[in-house]
């Protein structure tokens, strides 16, 4: 046979393999074009289609195949693209963008190798880089479909932000039949921008198109978290958790929900399971909000908070924000949610109202929902500047710090919910403080000290904080002595309250209250007959929940009796109604014990390990009643059964607590203020250099 002859008869072998392949008949392809390398061992486009045929079968042989074609032709661009994929399929990704870039070299405006490119440099650990290549592929051809759906993942794992929503939007306008995970991002960044009803829509329906994707329902978990909705959430949670038992950050949220519903069934075998995974040391994430009311060691809690930490970290270091000199007056920032009707304000206003303006200057900037009340007036009224940043970027609230010149920057929301941790992250000020709103360490570089008291977080737990620990001599906790009381006393029918007998409380949070916990307030209420126990409004379920329990452990439901919702002013008067203020643990009272002591309530608490664990402790030890202060619930329940009978000793402790309010350090803002001020000022003036350029 002639050479043309013989070319030509490889030509159709070559033909008939690409129309083999073309209709989906791998075997017949591969056949043609072993048949085509017999005649012709360096014909580039066999080895090509070949290699390409043998990607998932046999990656050995596509790999020599491929290979080949590069080396003989190393001009062809679909050659390096196809040995790129291949790389990318065995995860071999540093391989993948050393091809996928030989082709780009070849053909730089071909979207589908900068889109290819652009996954390899994302397996690889590069997101910028990643980022960039799918710009470069949208730029070559707008609205690609790879490279949009890819990038719009991308910015959402990276940073849910107005970018990221903008990138899901456009996706959804041009392809309408978008799959489960388009859907998913576009509510993960409705639920950053607190746009509850469209992160639920959204998460909804990708629900629908992947019924069975457990980080689906967990996302959806979380927007019902979020909106206070537990009931449907711990629906939603249950089954991510059937579907996924080894989803802690599941666990962790569903554990948060039955603890707000006091619905206790398997709660203390997945608390246990949870802790027992992270001392086998599980990296799974963890909401630590939820964790501070879990039975967890400070080093475990540290872990959870490291963790949720790494997440949040932005890709490059940001650079050090610029500082003034030495001996200028502090510029001091407040960062939070809650400048509004919130516990965290009401212990706080006097001390904003305090500090000494001829030292420093001071700046809120509102992160959270607006209101129209006395107090937001107050608290706006407190500061030099207040700045309304509720519907700003986490960027933008940041650069605004920046620009502010802030010096220190102290965030009293650690990672409660709908906070924005990011902007700490970002660095917008030279010296960060957490302070009150997180009882734990945030395992975060871009912390520089916990605002915290040596009774709460003792120094020789320092290694538990990823921050320096920062003591204000007396107490952790503010208070506002300046807080409104209501005049009138309501009568104790209208408290729902029995006209006679002894009122044990406890107004924490329902979530804060365990079975353990219970077990002894159950046991106290049998111990003695003519005591009730009144508790904080809670929804419906909860109380019931709660009823049930106590009918379960043998007293009458009816004992336990919730307070209906009123006022601050009327809430603090109704305190003179209860005898005795039970607190919980591992999660303390913290505004409520301050509530409880400021109206002449003592409280008896149990003290753990754990920073949460001891902030009402410290009050006690402030305003002069350690002998409040147990550290077992067996000490704790004797405590509270000795009290309640010898109703005499109960009487001379609020006796010693009258006296003492007026004249211990607990209530005298203007010692705690001052040396609040003196911390904070040491703080910057202490603060390390920057580094040299």
């Amino acid at each position: 046979m002639s050479a043309s002859g013989h070319g030509a008869a490889v030509d159709a072998l070559l033909r008939e393999a690409a129309l083999a392949w073309g209709r989906g008949d791998a075997a017949l392809a591969e056949e043609r074009c072993r048949d085509a390398l017999a005649q012709d061992p360096a014909r580039g486009a066999a080895l090509l289609l070949l290699g390409t045929v043998l990607r998932r079968r046999d990656p050995a042989a596509a790999y020599t195949a491929l290979a080949a074609a590069a080396e003989r032709d190393p001009g062809n661009a679909d050659a390096w693209f196809q040995l790129g994929n291949l790389h990318r399929e065995q995860q071999r990704f540093a391989a993948a963008v050393t091809a996928y870039a030989s082709a780009v070299r070849l053909a730089p405006a071909h979207p589908a190798l900068r889109n290819n490119l652009g996954l390899a440099l994302e397996g690889a650990g590069d997101p910028q880089g990643a980022s960039a290549e799918y710009r470069a592929a949208l730029e070559a051809q707008p609205g690609h479909r790879q490279a949009l759906g890819n990038l719009a993942h991308l910015r959402c794992r990276l940073r849910p932000d107005a970018e990221a929503a903008r990138l899901c939007e456009e996706y959804l306008r041009r392809y309408p039949d978008a799959d489960a995970v388009v859907w998913t991002d576009r509510g993960i960044c409705a639920l950053r921008a607190r746009d509850y009803d469209t992160a639920q829509s959204s998460l909804e329906k990708a629900h629908s198109l992947a019924p069975d994707d457990a980080l689906i329902l967990v996302n959806l978990g979380s927007v019902q978290v979020e909106r206070g909705d537990c009931e449907r959430a711990e629906e939603v949670l249950t089954r991510a958790t059937e579907l996924e038992p080894g989803l802690l950050y599941a666990s962790s949220l569903l554990v948060y929900c039955r603890a707000q519903l006091c619905s206790w069934a398997g709660l203390d075998a997945r608390q246990e399971s949870i802790r027992r995974e992270l001392e086998a040391g599980s990296e799974e994430l963890i909401n630590p909000f939820t964790a501070l009311s879990l039975p967890l060691s400070p080093a475990l809690q540290l872990r959870v908070a490291r963790r949720w930490a790494r997440d949040l970290a932005p890709a490059a270091a940001p650079p050090p924000a610029p500082t003034r000199p030495r001996g200028a007056r502090l510029r001091l920032g407040y960062v939070s949610t809650d400048f509004r009707t919130h516990a965290m304000a009401a212990l706080l206003a006097e001390v904003w109202e305090r500090h000494d303006r001829a030292r420093l200057s001071t700046v809120a900037y509102s992160i959270g929902p607006r209101e129209d009340s006395a107090l937001r007036r107050r608290i706006e009224s407190a500061f030099d500047r207040f700045h309304d940043c509720a519907d700003d970027t986490i960027e933008a609230t940041a650069h605004r710090i920046e620009s502010d010149g802030i010096d220190v920057l102290v965030d009293l929301n650690g990672y409660t919910m709908q906070a924005r941790s990011e902007v700490f992250a970002l660095r917008p000020a030279p010296v960060q403080v957490s302070w009150l709103g997180y009882l734990g360490t945030l395992g975060a570089d871009w912390y520089d000290y916990l605002l915290t008291d040596r009774f709460v977080a003792p120094p020789a737990q320092q290694a538990y904080f990823s921050e320096r620990l920062l003591y204000l001599p007396d107490c952790y906790c503010p208070s506002d002595t300046r807080r409104p009381v209501a005049a009138a006393l309501p009568e104790r029918a209208l408290c729902g309250l029995p006209a006679e007998g002894m009122v044990l409380c406890c107004f924490n949070n329902c979530y804060k209250i365990l079975p353990a916990v219970f077990d002894v307030w159950m046991r106290l209420l049998a111990a003695v007959p003519d005591a009730v126990l009144w508790l904080s409004p809670a929804e419906p379920v909860a109380c019931a929940n709660l009823r049930r329990e106590a009918s379960a452990r043998g007293v009458d439901p009816l004992r336990l009796i919730f307070a209906p919702r009123v006022s601050l002013p009327e809430h603090l008067a109704r305190h003179a109604h209860a005898d005795l203020f039970l607190d919980t643990t591992p999660y303390n009272a913290g505004t409520t014990a301050n509530d409880a002591l400021f109206m002449g309530l003592p409280v008896l608490t149990c003290a753990g390990d754990t920073m949460a664990s001891r902030v009402a402790g410290s009050q006690l030890a402030a305003i002069g009643l350690p002998e409040l202060i147990t550290e077992t619930l067996a000490d704790y329940q004797a405590q509270a059964l000795r009290l309640a009978r010898d109703r005499p000793l109960l009487a001379r402790y609020r006796q010693r607590l009258e006296v003492n309010r007026r004249t211990s350090v607990l209530f005298d803002m203007a010692r705690f203020t001052r040396a609040l001020d003196d911390l904070l000022l040491a703080a910057w003036e202490n603060r390390p250099s920057p580094p040299t350029p």
